[in-house]
């Protein structure tokens, strides 16, 4: 069991000297399939396969150690369409006796920071205090999992940072009854455009219309008065001359 929150990053952390490698790719995204090498600053590389289910706060996870061979052979298993994830993972300690898991990527994710926190119980982690330099929390935003990081490119990264979550993730729209409406008027839909506000568009369309129309009917005159006034100038400037 996995119990994890994850944030973007609004301020960069001072980062210790001290970090992990990791080289992370995908077997299968749906259930998701992961394999990991991981090369400390000091010590051996080691290798793991992880199966996780579920989304959100809580997920099930089960991982277990493999060799460098069967690492090697996983790789040319990947999913099709994705990339690794390379990243730097940095472990900063909090003030509550937590750490942050600093992650720091290169490859197609680079100049991506993200962050995120283990726990030991949900009650705990809904309690955490989050630190001032975190970001957008996203643990309930299914476009930041490593699965679905692992087949953007920069640009839909940018765009995904950038935006809203999508809008299930967003409150609903709520209609607001008018007051003053007559007994037994039709609710209107949200997205469709009440009678009234359809008449007025229809208004203002037939005004625009009325207008293009006494453009199209005066432009000649007043290109006659203009072309008039340069004939003018023109003579003026014949008499001046003479």
């Amino acid at each position: 069991m996995e119990i994890e929150r994850q944030f973007l990053v609004d301020i960069i952390p001072s980062l210790p000297s001290g970090y992990d490698s990791i080289l992370q790719g995908y077997v299968s995204l749906l259930p998701e399939i992961r394999i990991r090498a991981v090369r400390p600053m000091q010590g051996e590389e080691k290798f793991y396969l992880t199966v996780k289910r579920g989304a959100g706060l809580v997920r099930e996870e089960w991982e277990t150690a493999i060799s460098s061979r069967e690492f090697s052979h996983l790789v040319e298993c990947l999913e099709k369409n994705t990339f690794f994830i390379e990243k730097r993972r940095y472990y900063l300690p909090l003030a509550d006796g937590h750490v942050a898991e600093y992650n720091r990527h290169s490859g197609h994710l680079r100049g991506f920071d993200y962050v995120e926190v283990e726990f030991d119980n949900e009650e705990e982690a809904r309690a955490f205090e989050i630190p001032y330099w975190f970001g957008r929390e996203v643990t309930d935003d299914p476009r930041f999992t490593y699965g679905k990081l692992a087949r953007v490119n920069g640009f839909q990264l940018a765009k995904m940072i950038m935006s809203q979550p999508p809008e299930q993730w967003a409150p609903y729209a709520m209609v607001i009854p008018d007051e003053n409406a007559a007994p037994g008027a039709e609710e209107t839909e949200p997205g469709e455009p009440a009678d009234g506000a359809a008449d007025g568009a229809k208004d203002v369309k037939d005004v625009k219309d009325a207008e293009d129309t006494q453009d199209v009917q005066t432009a000649p005159d007043e290109q006659q008065e203009q072309l008039s006034g340069a004939e003018r100038g023109r003579e003026d400037g014949h008499e001046m001359t003479r």
